[in-house]
């Protein structure tokens, strides 16, 4: 799901390049990209290769390098039980309290 996303940051970073060579705007985005996506980057950028088609084929590599899942080290959530407490000192949240019979 990330993946396409990521795609299309590489073709709006290459709309608004601001005036680069198209080499330079290639380097810029496979900077920003991941180890796939950089590698076709790269090439392009030596080649000559319209940016248009190099950050297309860019998105490619990387939607297919990808996995389906969250990226590797990222933390999930874990939720805030009474018996393991979320809370930083570590101590269990107060009681709820009824108020106006609600």
């Amino acid at each position: 799901m990330l993946r396409p996303i990521s795609a299309s940051a590489l073709l709006l970073l290459a709309a608004c390049s601001g005036g680069q060579s198209s080499e330079e705007t290639l380097h810029n985005a496979a900077n920003q990209s991941d180890p796939a996506a950089a590698a076709v980057l790269a090439n392009a950028a030596e080649n000559g290769m319209n940016p248009q088609q190099a950050l297309e084929q860019a998105g490619q590599a990387a939607a297919a390098n990808g996995t389906s899942g969250p990226p590797s080290g990222s933390v999930q959530a874990r939720p805030n039980l009474p018996q393991d407490p979320n809370r930083p000192d570590g101590t269990s949240p107060p009681d709820k309290v009824v108020v106006n019979g609600q």
